[in-house]
């Protein structure tokens, strides 16, 4: 289990007892996205890196759709 720290426009946040698997998955699509765990990040590139994410996750639930329709 692993805990991940970010802080957002000086506000800290901690979130405990992530899978490590996926807490490796969500450390490096935010280091990707620009967000830098040892410093303060803006807002907006955090609201960026979500949407990244975002369309990664609509792209994946329409393949999904693709394939069960076939």
């Amino acid at each position: 289990m692993k805990d991940l720290v970010l802080t957002v426009d000086g506000t800290r946040f901690r979130v405990k007892g992530l899978d490590n698997d996926f807490a490796a998955y969500v450390e490096r699509n935010l280091e990707e996205a620009g967000i830098h765990f040892n410093r303060d990040n803006p807002a907006d590139k955090l609201f960026n890196a979500y949407l990244h994410l975002a369309a990664r996750s609509y792209d994946y639930e329409k393949e999904i759709e693709q394939i069960i329709e076939e």
